[in-house]
């Protein structure tokens, strides 16, 4: 049997951890609403200009770059993993706020 903890016997150490990742993530939520903003307004741009969503190259330069601002290479790819979702996950909200 499995013995699990009640959060009243998490030890305090464990907890303000979990408070910090907690505010780390408000932070991220943040950001990426700013993101997804800016996102649009690039989206109705390229719409006026007759461009696509999809670039491939600028893409390709964001993860060149947002990469090289990591140091460490034991998380630098999955650093990479999660920007390539991002802006997959960017991407689809272009087209659905432009179709």
């Amino acid at each position: 049997m499995v013995k699990t903890q009640s959060a009243s016997s998490v030890p305090d150490e464990l907890e303000r951890a979990r408070q910090s990742i907690n505010q780390l993530d408000e932070s991220i939520v943040d950001l990426l609403t700013k993101r997804f903003e800016q996102a649009a307004d690039i989206g109705k741009i390229k719409k006026q200009r007759g461009l696509p969503v999809f670039d491939a190259s600028r893409e390709e330069t964001v993860l060149q770059r947002v990469t090289s601002y990591h140091p460490n290479q034991e998380t630098k790819q999955y650093i990479w993993n999660i920007y390539r979702s991002i802006m997959e996950n960017t991407r689809d909200y272009e087209k659905h706020q432009h179709e």
